[in-house]
């Protein structure tokens, strides 16, 4: 008896021959002729693993602000593989949401944020939140400004106005909650690491740090 035919999606024949080639750009390439975002999202959140990886994957490249919900939802997938792929295209998606001109001051904001020149980031920073105020990414560069020059209360306001535009932020989840606890609120410090851990359960760093402010403060978490 003949073995039955497996059907394989133009999506998936796609990613499995971007795991051969490791051709980023043919892949995003093959796959815009034949998705729309939408419906890329749409596998991502319903689909079996291997669309699900590949719809991760090409949102990297394909998508939109529209899709920042569904690959923040992603981060908590029941396979590991999306949540790895969907991880790298949540925060492609995030950085480059902008029009063009103030991507690249965002890029330049981070390269002085990397570099610990916070004092040098802040006025391009501030000036890019002016310009572009839905930017969730720029609301974040210009935390880490104020957290990097100790300023706890500008600190804590630029992250909750990140996490205003992308709730799925869970970078900004876990050092909010670092301000927090300096701002002496380790029940709002724990409370923003529960939710960075719902959205990202693979974080070690904010599971580590939740326990810690446990230990410490027994009494008052």
């Amino acid at each position: 008896m003949s073995a039955p035919l497996v059907h394989t999606t133009r999506l998936v024949s796609a990613y499995r021959r971007y795991l051969e080639s490791a051709d980023a750009h043919h892949f995003a390439s093959e796959v815009n002729r034949w998705y729309t975002s939408s419906t890329l999202c749409a596998l991502l959140g319903r689909s079996d693993v291997e669309q699900r990886r590949a719809a991760a994957l090409a949102l990297g490249t394909l998508g939109d602000r529209r899709c920042v919900d569904r690959l923040g939802r992603a981060l908590a997938d029941g396979d590991r593989g999306v949540r790895l792929v969907a991880d790298d295209s949540f925060r492609a998606v995030l950085v480059r949401d902008a029009a063009p001109l103030h991507h690249q001051q965002l890029l330049r904001v981070m390269h002085l944020n990397d570099g610990g020149e916070y004092a040098a980031a802040l006025s391009p920073a501030m000036v890019l939140v002016h310009h572009s105020p839905l930017y969730a990414e720029a609301h974040h560069q210009l935390a880490i400004c104020w957290h990097g020059l100790e300023d706890w209360e500008r600190a804590e306001s630029a992250y909750q106005a990140c996490l205003w535009h992308c709730r799925f932020h869970y970078l900004a989840w876990q050092s909010l909650a670092t301000v927090r606890l300096i701002l002496g609120k380790p029940r709002k410090a724990v409370d923003a690491l529960d939710r960075c851990l719902m959205i990202n359960p693979d974080l070690e760093s904010a599971r580590l740090q939740l326990r810690v402010i446990r230990r410490r403060f027994p009494r008052q978490v």
